[in-house]
């Protein structure tokens, strides 16, 4: 088996869904719920990379984990985990929960909410050294090309 790049633990996933029902609603191997993990990881990584170094982050041998980030994750975990168990419709809370993982990273992405604690993505320039903040103004007050 390969090394996934585990970053929840059991009791992540308890503060989100009850033991009784996760250990109901959650019936499957440690694999499938890793496998879960993973692809929620993935997602997340996506949301975050641009602000901050998410391959460090979910480093496989030393995860950096924020409790912000382990929320987040856990919630996506803990909806398509029961969502892939259902037999029908997803209960509206899962849903919930679902959605409120999904506006934690977009609140990242956006930079309402940081993650203080974990490495920020460094800009560089061309030769690799830090590049300095840039701005300018491109209004035209002319209005001509």
């Amino acid at each position: 088996t390969c090394a996934l790049p585990i970053y929840l633990n059991k009791d992540d996933l308890i503060d989100i869904i009850q033991q009784h029902l996760l250990d109901d609603s959650i019936q499957m191997s440690d694999t499938i719920l890793d496998s879960l993990e993973l692809k929620a990881i993935a997602f997340a990584s996506s949301y975050i990379s641009g602000r901050y170094n998410a391959p460090l982050i979910f480093d496989v041998e030393k995860p950096l984990r924020h409790p912000v980030l382990v929320q987040a994750i856990a919630m996506m975990v803990v909806y398509r985990a029961v969502r892939r168990n259902a037999a029908r419709k997803v209960p509206e809370d899962y849903m919930e929960i679902y959605k409120e993982g999904i506006e934690i990273l977009e609140n990242i992405q956006s930079g309402k909410q940081r993650l203080d604690t974990l490495p920020k993505v460094e800009k560089v320039d061309g030769n690799g050294n830090p590049s300095r903040l840039m701005w300018g103004n491109s209004t035209n007050k002319d209005y001509f090309l």
